[in-house]
């Protein structure tokens, strides 16, 4: 390196780069128009008034390492535009990053050992979009960061702008017609200030939100923005009616890259009893592109569009009474009904083939032991099952039969046929093309059925301690071969040629119990499975086929490490498999806690290795903070469901909450 600049330049270097460059010898005295890399790194600097970008029109890579950096000019790029893709501030003394903000191109940024201020570093991917790696203290920080961004800019849009819309626009706007009322205008503006500043700061990660100079720009900017737009209110939407505080809407922190995009409450059965009500189970109607989620809680089967956050319709039992609400206010009703304490506790969705499409039917469990038939489509109930001495714990159906249900009760696991329902809904809609009757009204002997089963599996404990069925999944080894998964209160079993045999637990897998919560399917190339347990710390994940007889015992592959839970929740799997790279596979994993925040675990499964045989994972989990009321309990988490568009959570106290992919 040659001799160190002179004493001025060490001290300002305002416009004397090119001069600097060439003494320096970091930069050829001729053609340097061609230069796409530059080190001016050990150069001493202390401060950048403009830079030349002008006369480095290909200049791609800037190194300013190393200097003794303190400020660097707001507008120290002249040029209309330039394309520095990679630049390197590590080692100076700067305190913010707000002269970034003409770098429309910046892919790779090194900001180690600086003296920046909190909050300017996740911000500077607000301003440099295109940003792919941000480097502080020698490692990328950006997927840190992206998530802090990511709850920045949903205060933003879920608070800010409401605050504006609703408190401050229409006196900005009658006052700023007046030239005379400047000074009313600019103390409206402090005002607004000082108000965002104040909802930032009542998060933890942004209470020193106004020592940034960046994020004081950006408010800037923001406040300059919302003077020449028109607010940003929705208008109403019909629909029935739902109910959400306000408070809710006011305190939700969102970290990942799910945003929430409704938050109601249908489940009620009056008005003044809001909360009281668990929404058992949420589930979205599969193989379609449209996004309809089925919720069953209380007295209530509700069908929710996710696109438009409306509840299309719903049916209301009051004490199993069949009663049926559609949009278009007719209603089905059943005068046989009373009032009781029984409740919806579990659903599943049953695809039927007519020849020439797939039909979805919704089978609805509760707990006195009826099951309902109900098609989303059409906006019936066709069919109602009694099963005597019953209490209807989950539902699945047979993945090569759509005419066998298979339900757990109790200690029992029944399979029942129910074709005759099935021919009377298809019955029904070839008649829609013929003059027919409406459903406007059915009666309960026609649609009340015993049906009798085809098979019926006992499960117990050796020391005849009770036993009861938590969840069921159905899965095909063959076309003709089906293995049932039987998740219960003490262990997992599987119904392996007609007879029930529980799977063990490794000795090495300490738990403090068996208490299966749910068990999901994650890939059937794959035969790997998820299951959660009531009071252990990990989601277990295991190798079906290694697991079978004559083993039987659980072969795991991949522990999850999630918060232990004392109340039974469902979780939800959605598999990501890459097209462009099948041998490798991705999912997600949604589960909740008793506490009301939520867990989202994103797993990579790489290829198997040749030589162990074994697949290795890479696992990132995210703890999703609920959004509650400062007067209110933290709801606990009942249930989630998961698809490549949306996510739904459904809660103790009637909620139903709606996230959508950003």
């Amino acid at each position: 390196m040659s001799s160190s600049p002179p004493k001025r330049l060490r001290k300002h270097s305002q416009n004397e780069f090119i001069t600097l460059m060439i003494s320096s010898k970091r930069l050829p005295s001729t053609s340097y128009h061609q230069i796409t890399d530059l080190n001016l790194s050990n150069l001493q600097l202390i401060q950048i008034d403009t830079f030349p970008f002008e006369h480095l029109p290909k200049l791609h890579s800037l190194d300013l390492s190393y200097n003794q950096l303190i400020t660097i000019n707001l507008d120290w790029s002249k040029a209309k535009e330039n394309f520095i893709e990679k630049l390197n501030l590590s080692h100076n003394k700067l305190e913010t990053l707000v002269f970034l903000k003409d770098l429309k191109h910046l892919k790779h940024l090194n900001i180690t050992e600086n003296l920046l201020r909190s909050n300017e570093r996740f911000l500077s991917l607000h301003i440099c979009p295109s940003l792919e790696h941000l480097i502080d203290s020698n490692r990328d920080q950006i997927e840190d960061d992206q998530l802090k961004l990511d709850q920045w800019l949903q205060i933003i849009e879920t608070k800010i702008d409401r605050l504006w819309a609703v408190s401050y626009y229409d006196k900005y706007k009658q006052e700023s017609t007046n030239e005379k009322n400047r000074q009313v205008v600019k103390q409206l503006l402090e005002d607004f200030r000082h108000a965002m500043i104040k909802i930032f700061q009542k998060q933890a990660d942004f209470n020193l939100i106004h020592l940034s100079t960046l994020a004081n720009y950006l408010i800037t900017k923001k406040i300059d923005e919302l003077c020449i737009s028109a607010p940003k209110l929705q208008q109403p939407k019909k629909s029935l009616r739902t109910h959400l505080t306000a408070e809710f809407n006011d305190m939700m922190d969102i970290k990942t890259n799910f945003e929430p995009i409704k938050f109601l409450r249908c489940h009620q059965t009056t008005e003044n009893d809001l909360t009281t009500i668990a929404v058992r189970m949420g589930l979205f109607e599969p193989n379609t592109t449209q996004h309809i989620l089925a919720t069953c809680g209380g007295q209530k089967v509700c069908f929710i569009d996710c696109d438009t956050c409306e509840v299309t319709h719903l049916y209301e039992v009051s004490a199993l009474r069949s009663t049926a609400m559609p949009t278009t206010g007719r209603k089905l009703k059943d005068k046989n009904g009373t009032n009781s304490t029984e409740y919806f506790s579990c659903l599943c969705w049953i695809e039927v083939n007519d020849g020439k499409e797939n039909h979805k039917i919704l089978a609805v469990g509760a707990t006195n032991g009826h099951i309902y038939l109900i098609s989303h489509k059409y906006k019936i109930m066709f069919g109602h099952i009694e099963l005597p001495s019953s209490s209807i714990s989950c539902l699945t159906w047979h993945s090569n039969n759509s005419s066998t249900l298979i339900i757990g009760s109790f200690h029992t696991v029944r399979l029942l046929n129910i074709q005759s329902y099935l021919d009377r809904f298809l019955s029904y809609i070839r008649k829609q093309s013929k003059p027919a009757a409406q459903f406007d009204y059915i009666e309960s002997t026609v649609l009340t059925h015993k049906v009798s089963s085809t098979h019926v599996y006992y499960f117990d404990n050796a020391d005849d301690s009770i036993l009861s069925i938590t969840d069921l999944l159905c899965y095909p080894l063959t076309r003709e071969n089906n293995l049932l998964l039987v998740g219960t209160t003490s262990g997992l079993f599987v119904i392996h040629e007609q007879t029930p045999i529980r799977l063990t637990f490794p000795k090495s897998m300490c738990t403090v119990g068996e208490h299966i919560e749910s068990i999901r399917l994650i890939n059937g190339q794959t035969r790997l499975i998820a299951m959660n347990i009531l009071g252990l710390d990990q989601i277990c994940c295991f190798d079906l086929e290694q697991s079978l007889p004559p083993s039987q015992q659980l072969h795991m592959t991949l522990s999850l490490s999630n918060p232990y839970r004392q109340i039974a929740t469902k979780m939800a799997v959605c598999l990501t498999t890459n097209e462009n790279d099948k041998s490798n596979t991705s999912f997600e994993c949604i589960l909740g806690s008793d506490h009301g925040s939520f867990f989202y675990h994103q797993i990579r499964m790489n290829s198997i290795n040749k030589k162990t045989k074994k697949a290795s994972f890479e696992n990132k989990r995210y703890e999703i903070n609920w959004p509650q009321a400062k007067t209110s309990q933290a709801p606990s988490l009942l249930s989630s469901s998961l698809n490549e568009t949306y996510l739904c959570l459904t809660t103790s106290n009637n909620l139903i909450c709606i996230y959508k992919r950003k």
